[in-house]
């Protein structure tokens, strides 16, 4: 009866003592451990300041030098269409001569002694969108000659002409393209070339944009990873400690063998050099964000990040009508087959003749006194009329032939494109919703899988204890715990990663996050 209670006391000391193993060696089995929380919506921390995606975004278009100066190429993306616009800019000349002339005896009686003319001119002139061209002014000659007199015996002497007045003119002139650029027909269709190659190149600077803030956002994540690394490096030098004094202990009552703590000395050292190795990273992917978003370095970044673990429902079909509406690739090709039409339009129209016709109208005064002259002139007491009407055509226009064979080559091509980019986008968004899904099924088994190698670990450290297991079994599965720790962390941010990029997919990145990229591009 003795050796019988003797022997239930010591299994029950035995699992008591299994259980307290067990508890010591259990590890905390959630993400907090290294910096994660989980949330509906990812977010950072800058210091003790909670920054959630959408503000991190805006922290990024606002300080990230490469976003700043995509901002200034979206500003001069309309700079052809611009220069273009300006040929319907109104313009005013501006003139004004003086002229002092001496004329020789052998000019014959007809020319003056002296010459002294001052003449002074100004109009306005504008090109609109019709074909049609406006310019309308005033011209003034002011004349003070010397005349000869002319002497004709007993008649007497008498000079020609007065020998000083002043000649205001007061004109305007409409002058119309009826054929080639018919009422505007080309510029039009120029115009709004340039104005699509404008959208085009700003469309495609703000997808590109996304692409780069999401990078700069995934560049945070890794130095959470980053981060992580060093608590598990941390984790993993201080379990290979402890295994390293257990083993110690077995040396000194016979359950191990001292060959096993030399092994377990040569890992400590080795945990140590790969902590060691893991701050360096850590640090210098802070410094690499840090410069990145253009922060001071005294600015505290915690390794610390909030993360979504949920999955999302999505409707394929609805993503892709997104981003068909709003891919700016897609809709890049759009415009490219929408150009090119024009651009053949363009160059057939081309081949007709240019004939413009042109009408002044003028109102001439002429006196010696300045008040009288442009009395004259405004009365239109001296009306002028006169109409012009002028063709040219090119008999063999090579240069408008292979223009318009070139604008056919351009519009096939570009419709070969837009099948392209329709299939490429409906490729990279289906494919994108796979990776959603693939990634949170990985997170999932990364998840089970650092729960389970935790249990395992802390299990074997318990037996450990008992002499059991070997060093190398026992090292063998710290490492696996802390291998499973690390890939956990990088499922969960893969997945993260995943979702915006199937947001830049369908190019709605800003727009879930209610950002006007608009109030970052210079005026």
């Amino acid at each position: 009866m003795r050796k019988a209670f003797v022997i239930g006391l010591l299994v029950v000391i035995v699992a008591h003592v299994d259980q307290l193993f067990a508890q010591e060696g259990a590890l905390d089995e959630k993400i907090e451990k290294i910096g994660i929380e989980i949330a509906d919506e990812p977010a950072f921390f800058i210091g003790s300041m909670k920054v959630t995606l959408g503000k991190a975004i805006e922290l990024v278009l606002e300080q990230n030098r490469d976003t700043l100066s995509g901002a200034y190429d979206v500003a001069m993306a309309d700079s052809a269409y611009r220069k273009f616009r300006n040929k319907y800019s109104p313009f005013l000349n501006i003139e004004g001569g003086g002229k002092y002339q001496e004329y020789p005896e052998a000019m014959g009686i007809t020319a003056p002694e002296k010459e002294r003319r001052l003449t002074a001119s100004a109009s306005i002139f504008q090109n609109f969108e019709t074909g049609t061209s406006i310019s309308a002014g005033i011209s003034h000659e002011y004349n003070d000659s010397v005349l000869k007199e002319i002497k004709m015996g007993p008649m007497g002497s008498f000079k020609l002409g007065d020998p000083q007045y002043h000649r205001p003119v007061l004109f305007a002139s409409l002058k119309q393209e009826l054929l080639k650029n018919s009422f505007g027909y080309n510029d039009r269709r120029q115009s709004q070339i340039l104005k699509n190659v404008a959208e085009m190149q700003k469309e495609s600077i703000i997808y590109q944009l996304s692409g780069l803030v999401v990078g700069i956002v995934v560049d945070y994540w890794n130095m959470v990873i980053a981060n992580s690394e060093v608590h598990n490096a941390e984790l993993q030098l201080k379990e290979t400690k402890k295994v390293r004094n257990i083993i110690a202990d077995n040396v000194r009552l016979g359950l191990a063998e001292p060959f096993d703590l030399n092994y377990y000395n040569t890992l400590v050292a080795g945990a140590e050099a790969t902590l060691a190795n893991a701050k360096q990273k850590y640090k210098d992917a802070m410094r690499n964000l840090l410069s990145t978003l253009n922060l001071d370095e005294n600015v505290t970044l915690t390794g610390s990040a909030l993360l979504a673990d949920k999955l999302p429902n999505y409707d394929i079909a609805q993503s892709l009508k997104a981003a068909y509406e709003k891919r700016a690739d897609y809709k890049n090709a759009l415009r490219a087959v929408e150009n090119a039409e024009l651009e053949l339009e363009l160059y057939r129209n081309q081949a007709l003749p240019s004939l413009t016709a042109e009408v002044t109208v003028s109102s001439m005064g002429q006196k010696k006194d300045f008040p009288d002259a442009y009395g004259e002139t405004s009365s239109a007491t001296n009306p002028g009329l006169e109409a012009k009407l002028r063709m040219t055509y090119p008999l063999h226009d090579v240069e408008q032939q292979t223009n318009e064979r070139d604008a056919r080559f351009k519009l096939e091509k570009a419709k070969l494109q837009l099948e392209k980019y329709k299939r490429v986008v409906r490729d990279d968004v289906v494919s994108k919703y796979e990776r959603i899904r693939t990634y949170h099924e990985l997170y999932r088994k990364a998840q089970e899988a650092r729960k389970q190698s935790e249990i395992y670990y802390a299990r074997l450290l318990a037996n450990l204890r008992k002499g059991r297991f070997t060093a190398a079994v026992v090292k063998n599965g710290l490492d696996a715990m802390v291998a499973t720790r690390q890939r956990e962390l990088e499922a969960l941010v893969a997945f993260n990663i995943s979702l915006l990029q199937f947001d830049i997919a369908k190019n709605e990145l800003f727009e879930k996050y209610k950002i006007d990229v608009n109030k970052y591009i210079p005026k």
